[in-house]
């Protein structure tokens, strides 16, 4: 499913699994079948209408964008899905709510290393 070089399929399962969803949650969210969820990351299925890849990107909490880019973020060998998931997450809130949380995660850390000491 190449639009301009960009594999939705692969995009759709890459997020499914960064955020630990099976393709039957995804299709119970998206309220589309398990069965074209799966033709639609094998590449099976070439015919997808925005409305549902907006609703995908809605059962995955991204940006209907970020399914139509193939900017995928770059994650280190050893970062954990937990550490994954989160930086997902914050990547995908507005701006101004992704500082605010960065600000309150990295207070936190502070405080517990401070704690361990």
């Amino acid at each position: 499913m190449n639009a301009n070089g960009i594999d939705i399929g692969q995009a759709i399962k890459f997020y499914r699994k960064k955020q630990g969803l099976t393709q039957e949650q995804v299709a119970e969210s998206s309220g589309l079948s398990v069965k074209y969820i799966s033709l639609l990351e094998n590449g099976s299925s070439k015919n997808i209408s925005i409305q549902k890849l907006s609703d995908i990107a809605s059962a995955l909490e991204v940006n209907l964008a970020t399914l139509l880019t193939n900017d995928k973020p770059q994650f280190s060998d050893n970062s954990t899905p937990y550490t994954e998931l989160l930086f997902l997450k914050l990547q995908n809130l507005p701006t101004e709510k992704s500082e605010e949380f960065s600000k309150v995660f990295l207070d936190l850390f502070r405080s517990l290393e401070n704690f361990s000491k």
